[in-house]
């Protein structure tokens, strides 16, 4: 017959195996939600870097025709030593201005996959923060007046 009596060194190893099953499923929820909240800010069109740099467009691994406006700001918290922005298309430097926000249009190459970078920089020059897109360059849809004209209807 089977004591009914559980000894203290088996107790402890419960205790552990339960404790074990609660964080694995703690993690799990941790997990599902962090996932849930990534899904739902994908749809948003921004992507936020370091330093509290915001890129709201374009959206990162779109498609795109050039120009492409880019707009980006950096997160009140960072406003006091942010200075200048600048904008980088792979590693060239296409815009640089004073201020905390960026609206400017980039010339991209039509057929390729670029990178653009905002950099937000303090009085001193050294970078604050940054957030980067990859966008590719599809050539735009031909325009109405390059069409050619249809035929003429032949009259009965």
């Amino acid at each position: 017959m089977i004591s009914p009596q559980v000894s203290r060194s088996q107790r402890g190893f419960i205790q552990y195996i339960v404790l074990g099953v609660l964080l694995i499923l703690a993690a799990g929820a941790v997990a599902f939600f962090q996932h849930r909240h990534a899904s739902s800010s994908d749809l948003t069109a921004s992507l936020t870097g370091s330093g509290g740099v915001t890129i709201s467009t374009p959206d990162n691994n779109s498609t795109v025709t050039s120009p492409v406006q880019v707009t980006a700001n950096v997160a009140s918290g960072f406003t006091g030593p942010v200075k200048t922005m600048e904008v980088f298309r792979d590693s060239t430097l296409v815009y640089q201005g004073p201020g905390t926000m960026v609206n400017t249009s980039v010339d991209l190459s039509a057929g390729a996959t670029h990178n653009l970078t905002v950099l937000a920089l303090k009085q001193n020059g050294q970078t604050e923060g940054s957030a980067t897109v990859y966008v590719t360059v599809v050539n735009p849809p031909p325009s109405a007046s390059s069409v050619a004209p249809l035929p003429p209807v032949p009259s009965p």
